[in-house]
């Protein structure tokens, strides 16, 4: 009896620490800040008699649920709601900018999400059909679904030729700029093809958008990494590279207390973002 109460109790604490180091634990390699700085993104936003842009609009396309320790270690076991976004950059009297480009609907229920809003997704591909470009956070379907909606025009393909010129100069791994207003920072470290994307507007508020490096608030806050179930097991991911960004984030939040910093899957609340690309959608939804 003794010996099982023995073997018992070494089996808790075995699970107990698997639990811990799997599910709970934080730590990474130390890791420190990219060199990039408020004063440099605005530098490169910004042009001499160039308009800049003038607002910013979100479609939330799909939601689903996740386990909270998924996105951010020791966050239990608690689901978390959330979703495929997409921005338009919006400018006075010129075609916008997309940021994303939601999904489609086959993705969306290969991807198990429980939610899809068709006619959101309808406003952003109307929005993917007239824009000057396409600034994908990341080569994932969440990312690119309005532009394979439109597969095979004349502007798919102009779209498709600027996506891959960005990824060419993305080579060197440097902030550069993608359209009046907007900056791409590469994070090639963390996701192969996924950026940030920095977007000073014409009143000079300022807005970084984390893509999958910040899913969520609590991720750049914390800092915050995913569990080690999902950066370990697997697909290994270099925890090091992500708390080097999540690090910079805080950096340049710090450099600029006003800058609004948009998760990857969640809004932020009093952002000034502006919901529905099309202010008819007010009347229909």
């Amino acid at each position: 009896m003794a010996r099982f109460n023995i073997f018992l109790l070494m089996l808790l604490l075995a699970i107990g620490i698997l639990y811990y180091w799997f599910l709970v634990d934080n730590s990474a390699p130390d890791a420190r800040p990219h060199p990039v700085s408020i004063a440099q993104l605005r530098s490169l936003a910004t042009a001499p008699g160039e308009a800049a842009p003038v607002r910013i609009r979100f479609e939330r396309i799909a939601s689903q649920w996740q386990m909270g320790n998924r996105v951010a270690a020791g966050r239990g076991l608690r689901a978390l709601r959330l979703h495929t976004l997409s921005y338009m950059i919006e400018y006075a009297g010129k075609p916008p900018v997309l940021i994303g480009a939601g999904l489609t609907k086959a993705d969306a229920a290969r991807f198990e999400h429980e939610t899809f809003a068709v006619r959101a997704q309808a406003r952003v591909v109307r929005a993917v059909a007239r824009a000057s470009a396409l600034v994908p956070l990341s080569p994932a379907p969440e990312q690119l679904g309005g532009l394979r909606m439109i597969a095979g025009t004349d502007q798919a393909q102009r779209l498709e030729m600027q996506i891959a010129k960005m990824e060419e100069a993305e080579r060197i791994s440097v902030p550069h700029r993608v359209a009046p207003g907007l900056v791409a920072i590469p994070t090639p470290q963390v996701h192969p093809g996924s950026r940030m994307v920095y977007a000073r507007l014409a009143d000079g508020r300022e807005y970084l958008f984390a893509g999958k490096i910040a899913p969520t608030r609590r991720n750049w806050r914390g800092p915050r990494l995913p569990a080690r179930f999902v950066t370990d097991l697997g697909h290994r991911e270099d925890r090091q590279a992500m708390l080097s960004w999540l690090l910079t984030i805080q950096a340049l939040k710090r450099e600029a207390p006003a800058l609004v910093v948009v998760p990857g899957a969640t809004i932020p609340k009093r952002s000034g973002l502006q919901q529905y690309f099309d202010d008819s959608a007010l009347i229909q939804s």
